[in-house]
């Protein structure tokens, strides 16, 4: 069973950090053309150097798990608004706790949770899961399936660049 697993990570490491990539960038654009419209002005919301939010990256990861209910597309709106609501509000609280610092404050947005949850970001998350599901991510696997030589150099360039933008944030940043 073990050698199972590790064989499924190995088959799909390209695939998973591709996800992760494609989360992550999709995030960053999305709260930079949202603050743009929004306030009229260019707010870099990031916690790390590149333009590319993990965040995202990880709801992305864990959305994955929907594939199982693709059949119905409003369970997987439903549990969508579920997961990334409970990560957003994980992350938000851990952030300010390890940080001391909010990235984001839903306060007096609408079914606001402490402020690291609103009604308006599970709906909107909820929206993009639909969109991960049934259109990117059948996309990502043809990709996958294509070009996996390609896709492996684009996986592993991210993470050595991610990782070191990592180090550099936590060394000089914080």
């Amino acid at each position: 069973m073990r050698k199972e697993k590790k064989n499924w990570l190995k088959d799909n490491f390209s695939y998973l950090v591709l996800i992760f990539l494609f989360g992550s960038l999709v995030g960053f654009i999305y709260e930079e053309l949202f603050y743009l419209i929004v306030d009229k002005k260019i707010v870099y919301q990031g916690f790390l150097y590149g333009p590319y939010l993990p965040i995202y990256g990880w709801g992305c990861l864990g959305l994955l798990s929907l594939k199982k209910v693709k059949k119905h597309p409003s369970l997987v709106f439903l549990l969508a608004i579920l997961i990334t609501g409970i990560l957003e509000y994980i992350s938000g609280f851990m952030l300010l706790k390890i940080f001391n610092r909010t990235w984001w404050d839903y306060t007096g947005l609408f079914l606001n949770i402490d402020g690291f949850v609103c009604l308006r970001s599970v709906i909107t998350f909820g929206i993009g899961a639909l969109l991960l599901i049934y259109i990117f991510e059948p996309l990502i696997v043809k990709l996958c399936k294509k070009k996996p030589k390609l896709v492996r150099v684009i996986a592993i360039s991210f993470l050595i660049i991610f990782i070191i933008d990592n180090i550099i944030t936590f060394l000089f940043r914080y």
